[in-house]
């Protein structure tokens, strides 16, 4: 905004705050103000604009910080309040309701992967069906070109597995700055900074608006929306303990007003609003409060107002006699059979070496406070952390909760301990409450009412851990909405009525070395850390599966010998036989931890649960898991359902479990024990036969002239409804890629070379395709090595070529060649002149990569004469557009624009949509070469339509296809075109892990950084 005046009236008006609410929280004299907003002082004291600054997000000339205001941001997103993207201070147009809404939603999860089925759940709700996902990729499409247009230096929307990602720094969306000067404000606070705390938790209210995502109906009543509106109320409630223990009630007016317009029913909101309305001599007002708020919760809940409104009623009314609110919870209240008024302090130190998970501490302690007495239920797998995570949390919190703190161990989940039952957990809460040991009730009901009656009104924190189920802690919830709770359980405990559910993950690898290296750090103990231990110490924590009590137990054995180093330990643990018995160290085991959930499931649960570790993945969908158990699908689900509840599997997406390869090395001893080795052998098969269904119709649908390759090997049934277009093998592709080496391992195992080889060969062309080579290599190399035991001339042609084949593209040309003349001799001995002619076309294109182009265009010329004839326009088309591009390589543009538009008549005739997109490509780089830019650009944006129209975004083409867009963009002088494009193509290669995530910041942070050699080896 040009003009200073209207900025400083139009951000005050946002605010909710008159020029004498400005003039006090600023500091800022009331004329100055008036005068800057009528515009008689056009350049203000630079003290006077940083005073203003810091109550308003005014821009500063030459200011860079994004809490100055959207207007020196490039893009500026708004969530808090009506949806806005701002660009240099102007609102950007967006799209309709849906469009927004996806938006909304990217943004309220930003930073983070928002699954597919959750965007079309949330935006279509019960109507949502098969259609909806293909809607979400058109409305992310029209906002990447809105916003990436925009966002110059960026791209802003990047897709992941099974869905999208919002991908921007604190300042660029109002919530992470909201939430980065809440955790400012805390700090301030925790370190009795409370002029500055009262600063940051200011700027942080002043970027509410109105309701989240106000503009977007679809998303009100969103639990994130939700969420986010709690996480306001209590910013808002601790900025006014702030501001009271100041004498600045003044500062919270403003917020505490806007949110009692909105939570018509919140008591405590209420309440700190009365108190704030008479800190400012308006006692009258604040009496209005309290008279409407009673009302409201007459007329609509049928309740009486609660002890804190009750408080701020009687506080008000005696206004003058004790500046203080007197908070009828505090202190310890005596009575009959009451000890001592100290209140009680029973929480354990917080753990030593404690790492990490920062942010989700802060979230912790919000709830705890601000969404009292719903009890926080911390779950998760043995071993990861959740009772280390509550003390640390409460702790945190403890100073909300004067009257007392808590800590019970239920020892639902300690090895060799009966879980505590309700009584005996009462009773050891009423004695830590005061009451005689011979004064607690013997019978649970009436022990939880005392304990009711002796919480009521008080503000205490409790901590509940070890939880076995709802039974053992029902009885034990406070019904007092002064208490906190904090419940840590295996299980997600459903059943526990107004729970706030955080399901703890594993640690990053960053905070895992921090851990390792803090277990071990004592020079006397245990090895420095030097530079070269990072990778020792990350293999370390992947095969602790990054779980803090087995990093805690490695790093615990390593420091109590001398002689052993980081590699030493890593080399150790990557034996997998020993790995759980190197994870043992006196009472603390691996091992003793999973046995404790393990003794818990029902025979059928129990077998399910060792049957997952059968096929040596990770991770596995339910069809393959039922095949495993040898159960109906429902059935299986039902189970794995059951023992992500137990929190020994866990879901990776909808139809989709995965188990940490602790709990994956554990199941597979019990099965060792358990089962009979021809039933495992059974089990195994079973689900490789049901692979080879699924990758045989994948094979079908990605390149159906191929459907020979869904012969080769033994005869499967049908594998279900099957894949109805190029994105579902995709996805599926996406989802299996990374366990498929350890499926065609396990066949490889079991002798099954007849299953390998057929596997190998169906999933080279979805594999191939989606540009999964990395893993294709490792499929294609245990398919060869299974055809050359088999010794059958049709699978040794078949999986050599097709190893010979990646290896080319992957820059291996040398051992590309052995395999591809192994296959081309196969096929020469078995008459197959198709197949023959495919390896004459590979091998063609070795040669070119290789430079040799007169032996390339007579393996082509000898590869087109053999399919003429033959009806196969497909591979003809193919070999065509390798010919073509052999011109371009060899200096001869124009003969290759000849063979490529031949090409292009092929795949045009015969519906082929890749082939089709991967000429047009080639025809574009031509005519780059040649000079003709505008030609080419028409030509890649041709490709890159054809590359939408078959369904293949995403892929390697795609990525060349942008990257040479580029090249053009950036010969024609649009810099900032260029640098888009090139972002869209190595997002690409980055995901398909093609290119590594130091090359991507590299590329992405350069203007003329080098074509990727994974592009220029298809050039």
């Amino acid at each position: 905004m040009e003009n200073l005046s209207d900025e400083l009236r139009l951000r005050r008006e946002q605010a909710g705050l008159t020029q004498q609410e400005l003039a006090a929280r600023s500091g800022v004299s009331v004329a100055v103000i008036r005068d800057v907003e009528q515009g008689r002082t056009r350049r203000p004291r630079a003290e006077t604009l940083r005073r203003l600054s810091d109550v308003l997000p005014l821009v500063m000339s030459g200011s860079g910080d994004p809490l100055r205001g959207p207007a020196s941001k490039a893009v500026w997103l708004r969530i808090l309040g009506p949806l806005e993207v701002r660009e240099h201070g102007s609102f950007v147009a967006l799209g309709g309701e849906r469009q927004r809404g996806v938006l909304g939603l990217l943004a309220l999860s930003a930073n983070q992967v928002v699954p597919m089925e959750s965007i079309a759940d949330a935006l279509w709700g019960d109507a949502a069906g098969d259609g909806c996902v293909r809607a979400v990729h058109g409305h992310v499409s029209k906002l990447r070109r809105t916003l990436h247009h925009r966002a110059r230096n960026k791209k802003l929307i990047i897709c992941r597995q099974h869905g999208y990602q919002l991908s921007v720094a604190d300042g660029d969306v109002d919530v992470l700055a909201f939430r980065r000067l809440v955790r400012q404000a805390r700090e301030h606070r925790d370190r009795a900074e409370l002029d500055a705390a009262a600063v940051s938790f200011g700027q942080a209210m002043d970027l509410w608006r109105d309701r989240p995502l106000l503009d977007v109906p679809a998303l009100h009543n969103h639990p994130k929306v939700s969420a986010l509106s709690a996480e306001r109320v209590t910013a808002a409630l601790e900025f006014a303990e702030v501001a009271e223990s100041l004498g600045r009630h003044e500062l919270v007016l403003s917020p505490l007003r806007a949110i009692t317009q909105v939570e018509r029913l919140h008591e405590r909101a209420h309440a700190r609003l009365m108190i704030a309305l008479a800190g400012c001599g308006e006692q009258a007002a604040a009496l209005e409060v309290f008279g409407g708020i009673s009302r409201r919760l007459v007329d609509d809940l049928g309740v009486s107002p609660g002890p804190e409104l009750v408080d701020a009623q009687l506080h008000v009314l005696r206004q003058g006699v004790d500046g203080a609110v007197e908070i009828r919870t505090s202190g310890t209240q005596a009575g009959p059979g009451t000890g001592a008024p100290t209140a009680p302090r029973e929480l354990p130190p917080v753990v030593p070496g404690f790492v990490g998970r920062t942010e989700l501490i802060d979230a912790l302690v919000r709830d705890v406070v601000g969404r009292r007495p719903q009890p926080i239920l911390i779950s998760g797998c043995g071993g990861i952390g959740k009772s280390a995570l509550a003390v640390k949390a409460a702790w945190q919190a403890a100073h909300h909760f004067p009257d007392g703190q808590f800590y019970l161990n239920l020892h639902g989940s300690t090895p060799d301990l009966e879980p505590l039952d309700p009584l005996r957990s009462l009773g050891r809460l009423l004695r830590s409450l005061g009451v005689d040991r011979a004064a607690v009730p013997t019978d649970v009901d009436e022990a939880a009412a005392q304990f009711r009656s002796r919480t009521a009104g008080r503000r205490m924190l409790f901590v509940f851990d070890n939880v076995l189920d709802v039974r053992q802690v029902r009885a034990l919830l406070p019904a007092s909405p002064t208490c906190g709770v904090i419940v840590t359980s295996r299980r997600t405990l459903a059943a526990l009525e107004g729970r706030v559910p955080y399901e703890l993950e594993v640690l990053p690898e960053e905070d895992c070395r921090a851990l390792l290296t803090r277990h071990a750090a004592d020079p006397a103990t245990g090895p420095a850390t030097g530079p070269d231990d990072t990778e020792a110490q990350n293999a370390v924590a992947r095969q602790c599966a990054y779980l803090p009590l087995a990093l805690s137990i490695a790093a615990a054995r390593l420091s109590v010998r001398p002689a052993w180093t980081w590699r030493t330990l890593a080399d150790r643990l990557a034996e997998e036989g020993r790995r759980l018995t190197e994870l043992e160290l006196e009472d603390r085991a691996v091992r003793a931890s999973l046995m404790v959930g393990y003794r818990d499931l029902d025979p059928a649960q129990a077998r399910m649960f060792r049957s997952m570790s059968l096929l040596g993945v990770t991770e596995l969908g339910v069809d393959t898991a039922a095949a495993l158990a040898g159960l109906p699908a429902t059935t299986a689900e039902d189970l794995l359902d059951q023992l992500t509840e137990a929190h020994l599997v866990q879901t990776a997406a909808p139809g989709r479990y995965c188990v940490h390869d602790l709990a994956r090395l554990f199941a597979r001893e019990l099965a060792a024990e358990h089962d009979p080795p021809e039933e495992r052998r059974r089990a195994v098969l079973r689900a490789l036969h049901s692979g080879l269904a699924v990758a045989r119709d994948a094979s079908r649908q990605v390149i159906p002239v191929a459907v020979w390759r869904t012969t080769l090997g033994p005869a499967t049934p049908g594998a279900g409804p099957g894949f109805r277009d190029r994105q579902e093998v995709y996805a599926w592709v996406d989802a299996e890629a990374a366990q498929l080496p350890a499926v065609l391992g396990s066949a490889a195992a079991l002798g099954a070379d007849d299953l390998v080889t057929a596997l190998s060969a169906a999933l080279f062309f979805p594999l191939y395709e989606r540009g999964r080579w990395r893993e294709l290599w490792e499929v294609s190399e245990t398919g060869a090595a299974a055809a050359d035991r088999l010794g059958d001339p049709h699978h040794r042609a078949v999986t050599h070529g097709d190893l010979g084949y990646v290896l080319a593209d992957l820059g291996r040309l040398d051992d590309a060649l052995v395999h591809l003349k192994v296959s081309l001799a196969q096929h020469r001995q078995t008459g197959n002149r198709r197949g023959e002619a495919a390896q004459l076309d590979r091998l063609g294109v070795v040669y070119s990569r290789l430079g040799r182009f007169a032996e390339a265009v007579g393996h082509f010329r000898l590869s087109i004469d053999l399919e003429s004839g033959q009806g196969n326009r497909y591979g003809e088309a193919i070999t065509l557009t390798n010919l073509g591009l052999t011109y371009l390589r060899g200096g001869d543009p124009e003969a290759a624009v000849t063979a490529l538009c031949d090409a292009l008549s092929g795949t045009r005739e015969i519906e082929d949509l890749v082939g089709t997109a991967i000429a047009l490509g080639y025809v574009a780089e031509a005519h780059r070469r040649m000079g003709r830019h505008r030609e080419s650009e028409r030509y890649f944006r041709m490709a890159l339509d054809a590359d939408r129209a078959a369904d293949d975004l995403g892929s390697c083409t795609e990525a060349r296809h942008w990257w040479g867009l580029g090249l053009v963009h950036r010969a024609l002088g649009a810099a900032d075109r260029a640098r888009e494009c090139r972002r869209n193509a190595v997002t690409i290669l980055h995901d398909l892990r093609l290119i590594s995530a130091g090359e991507r910041s590299r590329i992405e942070a350069g203007d003329d950084p080098g074509t990727p050699d994974v592009i220029l080896r298809n050039l």
